[in-house]
């Protein structure tokens, strides 16, 4: 093929993909009501941010994210058809839930719980109960975060009632989340019952196929769950299925990666190994504050507060100031 022609091609390639988003821009800018292709187009640009937020700073994302949830509102307003507004109203719902998170992410605690509420509002007017777990289970680990984990599990109990006998992949997670805040609280038999459910129901799901936010909640994440709820109980297979999961990680997992990390170094503080502790948080820390991984930071402050107290000189208070200010030089960046 000559060159001239290739050139052709790329250029008509380059068309045809922009048409779409000029159709959709022409729609917003006349108040038009979109069409399904569109309503298509914003569903798979809101799966895109799910998917970007899993190897990428919360705060490079937050910005664009907001944008597209103003677009999904302009969408709106313009939409009657039942089922559209419906659609419309679940993408919009799956934003402002991202936008909590990621909020979360960045220690805007108010934020997140604006961002939440609107979430359970636009999910509970498309009657989308899988969304309201969603949104449920990201507000749990705030909960968690202000030293409510009973709260929390309370939380993921109504959670799990809005997926129960569907969306596996999404009662898998509210599943897990669950045995984790439970054993943070030394609630063993609830939390080796969640564990249960939540192996269970991963046999049925579909990651890749559910929904937005889905496909981060592969076997990774449920063993990284797994490996906090065992730490937290001092369960004697922790290390070993630590071990196993970090080992199948791809590279850029790096989030799990440091959360699982931090999860061991928070376990070896609990038991006073703090020569492993002190090996695993400085593999966990640089990891932590390079992704802005939150959950990582927070197991990192808690490891603060359970390292045995000594001299001042020893290895644990010197391991104490190092990571404490790693991540107060991180949340003054």
């Amino acid at each position: 093929m000559h060159r001239r022609d290739v050139l052709k091609l790329a250029g008509a390639a380059a068309i045809m993909s922009a048409a779409p988003w000029q159709r959709l821009a022409d729609t917003i800018e006349h108040g038009r009501a979109p069409d399904s292709s569109a309503i298509s187009l914003v569903e798979d640009r809101t799966t895109e941010f799910f998917h970007l937020e899993e190897t990428t700073p919360s705060r490079t994302i937050l910005a664009s994210l907001t944008e597209h949830g103003a677009t999904l509102r302009r969408l709106l307003e313009a939409t009657t058809r039942e089922q559209d507004r419906r659609r419309l109203l679940s993408a919009a719902g799956e934003t402002e839930a991202l936008a909590g998170w990621l909020a979360f992410d960045l220690s805007r605690p108010r934020e997140a719980v604006s961002r939440y509420r609107r979430a359970l509002e636009l999910a509970d007017e498309a009657g989308d109960g899988p969304l309201t777990a969603c949104t449920l289970n990201y507000w749990s680990y705030l909960l968690a975060s202000q030293d409510k984990s009973a709260e929390a599990v309370q939380l993921l109990g109504e959670a799990g009632e809005h997926v129960r006998g569907s969306a596996a992949t999404t009662q898998a997670w509210v599943a897990a989340r669950q045995a984790e805040e439970a054993a943070r609280i030394g609630d063993g038999e609830t939390a080796e019952r969640a564990l249960e459910r939540a192996f269970t129901a991963f046999d049925y799901a579909r990651p890749h196929h559910e929904r937005s936010w889905t496909s981060f909640f592969g076997a990774s994440r449920l063993g990284s769950l797994a490996v906090s709820s065992y730490g937290r109980l001092g369960h004697r297979e922790t290390d070993s299925l630590a071990g196993s999961l970090l080992s199948a990680l791809s590279p850029t997992e790096t989030k799990v990666r440091a959360l699982v990390v931090a999860d061991l170094a928070l376990s070896a503080a609990t038991r006073s190994d703090v020569d492993r502790a002190d090996q695993l948080a400085t593999e966990a820390l640089p990891l932590a504050v390079r992704t802005e991984a939150s959950l990582a930071q927070d197991r990192l402050w808690e490891l603060t507060e359970v390292l045995p107290q000594d001299s001042g000189r020893g290895t644990a208070e010197a391991l104490r100031q190092r990571v404490t200010s790693g991540l107060l030089a991180s949340s003054q960046a």
